[in-house]
This record gives structure tokens, C-alpha cells and sequence, in this order.
């Protein structure tokens, strides 16, 4: 992905060539992101189309993904590690979201305890992109919790094929934040 990111920087700084060394840096880190994530993501599709769990995978990815790019959570240190966690966490989400029983009042009790993780741990800021201004990581916390309310109540609407895919895709967030915190806390030692 940086060989990639680094052939298109380079097409772009010769079509722009007032831009800063810092910009140009810039650009280079937002299209490794971009690639690396959009190369994740098909080949999830990918995988997850193979398994006939195409339906699965999408709706673990809205749920999960919309609340992460609001809330954060836990990174990993190269794209292989992330890769790997990733499937892994999507796999475990459609498992076992698939096979959670119907209970509203077991899957309101998941929606509770991701409320309340929110709540105390929410944003999870990647540490090379802090929130340094208190309002900006109040108005985050703040759209956090009202998000995971919101799709909280969205995933009890789903068809009950889905319904617990999304519940258990909420869940998964909320308990990448206090991990994503404790990580955070221990690489700053």
C-alpha cells in the first residue's frame, strides 16, 4: 500500500508542485489509510461472499464501522495485525450474532452495557490522530453515546435474521474502547 500511496503522492506533487513537504505527507498518510482500508474491506466481501454470509458481513460492517469512525477504539500496529483482528472480529460479530437467541431483553442488555461503555470510554482517539480540544472530545462523546442509542434501536427494527448481527456489531464496538484506552495508556508509558 505505501509503494502504491507513494506512486500516487508523487503523480499529485507534480501536478501541484506548491504543495508543502507537510501536505504532501499528509496526502501520502490519508491514501495508505484509504487503500489499506478499502483493500481490507473487499477482501472481507470476498471471503465472507465465498462463506454465503454476504448479508452478514454488511450489516456487521455498517453497525460495527459507522460507530468506530465516531467513537474509535483499538488499533492494531501494522495492517496484517489489523487484517487479522479484523476478520477475526467480523467472524465473531456473524457467528455470533447468527446464533444469538431472539430474547429482546438479552439483546437490550447488550444494547445497555455498549450504552454505558460509550458513555464511560467514548472517543478512543488513534494515537497518531489526538483530540487535543476538550469541546471537540465532548461533542464526540456526546455523538458517540446518542449513536450507539440510535443504531441501538435501528438494530431492534432489523429482521430478526439481522437483528442480532447489528446487536452483537454494537457490542464488539463498545468493547474495543476500553481496550483501545488501556492500549492507548500503555504505549504512552
Amino acid at each position: 500500500m505505501e509503494k502504491i500511496a507513494q506512486k500516487l503522492t508523487s503523480a499529485i506533487q507534480r501536478e501541484r508542485p506548491e504543495l508543502t513537504d507537510l501536505q504532501v505527507r499528509t496526502i501520502k498518510f490519508g491514501l495508505e489509510c484509504l487503500l489499506g482500508e478499502l483493500s481490507k474491506l473487499i477482501m472481507y466481501f470476498i471471503i465472507f461472499s465465498i462463506l454465503s454470509l454476504t448479508g452478514y458481513y454488511l450489516v456487521a460492517l455498517l453497525f460495527f464501522s459507522s460507530l468506530r469512525l465516531i467513537a474509535g477504539g483499538y488499533h492494531e500496529d501494522t495492517y496484517w495485525r489489523c487484517f487479522f483482528t479484523s476478520l477475526v472480529i467480523f467472524a465473531a460479530i456473524i457467528v455470533i450474532g447468527m446464533n444469538l437467541p431472539q430474547s429482546l431483553l438479552l439483546k437490550s442488555g447488550m444494547l445497555i452495557v455498549s450504552v454505558i461503555l460509550t458513555w464511560l470510554y467514548a472517543p478512543v482517539d488513534h494515537p497518531n490522530k489526538p483530540i487535543i480540544s476538550v469541546e471537540r472530545r465532548r461533542r464526540f462523546k456526546y455523538f458517540s453515546f446518542g449513536s450507539v442509542i440510535l443504531m441501538g434501536i435501528m438494530s431492534l427494527l432489523l429482521p430478526a435474521l439481522y437483528s442480532g448481527t447489528a446487536v452483537v456489531a454494537i457490542l464488539a464496538e463498545a468493547l474495543s474502547l476500553p481496550v483501545g484506552e488501556y492500549a492507548k495508556r500503555r504505549k504512552c508509558r
